[in-house]
């Protein structure tokens, strides 16, 4: 990998890291898909902290899966990696659905 490419890649690593730390502190609420258009009393079913943590997870495990594609040039490593990717977010799905509610 040439110096230009991990010069960007770790740009948009800071990016997203920054992302995930503005989520995690409740300050990025807005930035949830669907959380920020729901109606109020559909906000107040969520435990906000979980949900956060949940989402912030997400965006570790994209740049996660990121860098590994630019580090491993390898197609068969990419493949499991978007695998893995997919399934982080199918899990991610399912935890915000039922993990995130309060009871």
């Amino acid at each position: 990998m040439d110096t230009a490419s991990v010069i960007v890649l770790s740009g948009v690593t800071l990016m997203m890291v920054f992302l995930a730390v503005v989520i995690l502190t409740g300050h990025g609420d807005g930035l949830i898909a669907g959380y920020n258009t729901a109606k109020k009393e559909k906000r107040e079913q969520y435990n906000m902290k979980r949900l956060r943590a949940v989402v912030a997870g997400l965006v570790l495990l994209t740049v996660a899966f990121v860098w590994c594609v630019a580090l491993i040039d390898n197609m068969m490593v990419t493949l499991l990696g978007l695998l893995v990717l997919i399934a982080g977010y199918v899990a991610g799905i399912y935890i915000a659905s039922s993990w995130c509610k309060k009871k």
